[in-house]
């Protein structure tokens, strides 16, 4: 049976997509089939961040009803496939959010792989939620903000109208400062617990640059340990960490001058 995952954020800015995309080369890495769904028509960016630069087909063109679901789903890596949105305002224009069936969208696509990633836009867009699969499991992505928690609470009240089951919330782009809510606060204020502490990382932004995930990047940085310690509870999984490469600068040094042996 497929398994559908919704990542959403009452606020832009949190690293919901790079989550997204990071998390499913995680899943895929545990052996899982993984197609990852960006749902923002207007400020879509996952087939940026995933390398698939200019796609010839996207939702927006299957959502004008001029190509079929089959030819916007691309395998941009073994066991990954995404489908992207596009960015083109033309094609948008001409598409009538009220009138867009998200569940057959849904039900086609789910031949595709075992989990799907559901990159939902920020803010709130019943007609997207209100199409989700009624198995969605809904995964709050916030910083440690009053902005941003404010705005994940009203997704959280949204979600619970609409009987959509909710996991928990990630902690994203997490650092530590007295300044900012801390994990108990903010479970208090969502009133569901945290599933994953996601520390800010440059190398995100370094493996972004390349097109890649931070778990291929450097797989022993403390946020690729974090995202596939958060892909193994998703899959009810053991993971080991990946300690990082604790020779020094020092060692190193003394390797080169023949003082330690290789």
């Amino acid at each position: 049976m497929s398994r559908f995952i919704a990542f959403a954020s009452g606020k832009g800015g949190v690293g919901r997509t790079s989550l997204t995309f990071n998390l499913g080369v995680a899943l895929s890495l545990f052996g899982e089939e993984v197609v990852m769904l960006d749902l923002d028509l207007v400020m879509a960016n996952l087939d940026v961040i995933t390398g698939l630069l200019n796609p010839d087909v996207t939702l927006h063109d299957v959502l004008v009803r001029d190509k079929s679901i089959d030819e916007c789903v691309y395998e941009v890596n073994q066991g990954i496939r995404v489908v992207p949105t596009g960015i083109h305002f033309e094609t948008l224009k001409h598409i009538n959010p009220n009138y867009i069936s998200w569940n057959k969208i849904m039900n086609e696509i789910s031949e595709y792989g075992d989990i799907f990633l559901m990159d939902l836009p920020a803010g709130i867009n019943a007609n997207v939620f209100e199409g989700l699969p009624e198995n969605t499991e809904a995964i709050l992505v916030t910083q440690s903000t009053m902005p941003s928690v404010a705005d994940a609470l009203k997704i959280r009240i949204l979600f619970n109208e609409l009987n959509i089951k909710i996991s928990g919330f990630v902690l994203n782009m997490w650092y530590d400062d007295k300044f900012l809510l801390s994990e108990n606060e903010i479970e208090s204020i969502l009133e569901v617990p945290m599933i994953g502490l996601i520390p800010y990382d440059r190398e995100v932004e370094r493996s972004m640059a390349l097109g890649r995930s931070v778990v291929e990047v450097n797989p022993a940085s403390p946020t690729s340990n974090a995202v596939m310690q958060l892909a193994a509870d998703l899959l009810g999984k053991e993971y080991k960490p990946i300690e990082p490469n604790k020779e020094g600068i020092v060692g190193r040094i003394k390797k080169f001058v023949g003082l330690l042996p290789e």
